[in-house]
């Protein structure tokens, strides 16, 4: 299958303007909310980001805690971390990656 120059623009375009953040779940031991939905509303409310594994040399990454002990391993991490411990900061995390700033 081959694309027209139109085509291969747009993929070029979308390609560099998406942003990457880093994803990293708990144990999940004991999780008080889903936190798998959780990130599929987030992918979905937010298609210009790329979530990714988290890795050392991020500038931003998601700490998907099931509960207030939020045990998710950070120590690795040097960039911004954004950790959601709780439905109630879904809200947050959605402003904060519709931000520009996440490059």
């Amino acid at each position: 299958m081959t694309c027209s120059p139109r085509q291969r623009l747009f993929w070029a375009v979308t390609m560099t303007e998406r942003r990457t953040v880093g994803v990293r779940y708990c144990g999940g031991c004991n999780p008080r909310y889903d936190r798998v939905s959780a990130m599929r509303a987030l992918a979905t409310r937010c298609p210009d980001v790329e979530f990714i594994p988290a890795a050392p040399g991020q500038n931003l990454v998601l700490l998907l805690c099931g509960c207030s002990a939020q045990c998710a391993r950070r120590d690795d991490l040097e960039g911004e971390i954004l950790v959601l411990w709780r439905p109630e900061h879904y809200d947050q995390a959605l402003r904060r990656l519709s931000s520009r700033q996440t490059k």
